[in-house]
């Protein structure tokens, strides 16, 4: 389960894929694959979580690594690019590299 953090010592990515509605349910497959095939087995992976947009154009991706390298190595193993390669034609893609500077909690 995702753990946000204040001053947290890991790193925190959110990225938005936007995407025509009829692309939205792959663009969500092809994340998850990510992070359950892919990612998970990563040294350096704590978290991830995909959200949809409710009107069918924006998948957002939240991930928690220790280190942004970490996640750079994922990125350039031969297992990520082939399955991201499936994105192609499917998303504009808008990565972050994000700090938590608030929480609110009940």
């Amino acid at each position: 389960m995702p753990n946000i953090n204040k001053n947290a010592d890991y790193v925190t990515f959110i990225n938005t894929f936007r995407c025509r509605p009829e692309n939205q349910d792959e663009v969500v497959r092809i994340n998850a694959e990510i992070i359950d095939q892919v990612a998970m087995g990563r040294p350096g992976f704590i978290s991830a979580s995909v959200h949809r947009s409710s009107h069918g154009t924006r998948v957002f991706n939240d991930q928690e690594w220790e280190t942004a390298d970490d996640l750079t190595r994922m990125q350039e193993s031969t297992e990520f690019r082939g399955t991201a390669g499936r994105f192609a034609g499917k998303i504009e893609f808008e990565p972050h590299h994000c700090e938590v500077v608030h929480i609110g909690e009940r």
